[in-house]
């Protein structure tokens, strides 16, 4: 709630914005603001939400590397669109994730290391207005047509249970030992 879903329009999920980019989606893979159905001319995505906090203090791993391929695609269907991820660490450890990483960069998209406190409204316009930390600790205030939340994992409240049942070890976050 404190990132405006559910009470700003063009504020949306990582798996909203899927089904938004996906061909056989609402919009036909065109990505359109909520509020006026126009492009928006730039998409933040903030990371962590839901994760790395006093309740859930586990980083859920595949968040910042869903969102690199949803920048990317972004980039790659509508290239006029600005594209700026807001992250705390970007987990890009596995085999070739890092040279996404790189592309995404190459193709435009921005990578600021904030966690961002606050995301108000503009009502005139339907825009977000982001207050980002920097890395020194001044804040900035900023406007983009539309938002993103990688929301982070967690396990169904049932797969403890199921864990059990087929004798799979958990870690203290309850996904499964590796």
């Amino acid at each position: 709630a404190q990132y405006g879903h559910n009470r700003y329009p063009n504020v949306v999920t990582s798996i909203e914005l899927e089904r938004l980019l996906s061909q056989s989606g609402p919009t036909k893979g065109k990505l359109m603001r909520a509020s006026d159905q126009k492009v928006p001319r730039s998409v933040a995505f903030l990371q962590c939400v839901g994760s790395r906090d006093m309740k859930r203090k586990y980083c859920s791993y595949a968040c910042c590397m869903y969102a690199l391929k949803e920048a990317t695609l972004i980039k790659k269907l509508q290239p006029e669109i600005e594209v700026e991820i807001f992250y705390m660490d970007l987990r890009a450890f596995s085999k070739g994730y890092y040279r996404y990483y790189q592309q995404a960069k190459e193709m435009g998209v921005r990578f600021t290391r904030s966690r961002v406190p606050v995301v108000k409204q503009d009502f005139k316009t339907g825009d977000l207005l982001i207050t980002a930390a920097a890395e020194d600790g001044r804040l900035t205030k900023r406007s983009f047509g539309m938002l993103v939340l990688s929301v982070g994992q967690t396990p169904s409240p049932r797969f403890k249970e199921l864990a059990e049942c087929i004798g799979v070890k958990l870690n203290e976050a309850s996904f499964c030992e590796t």
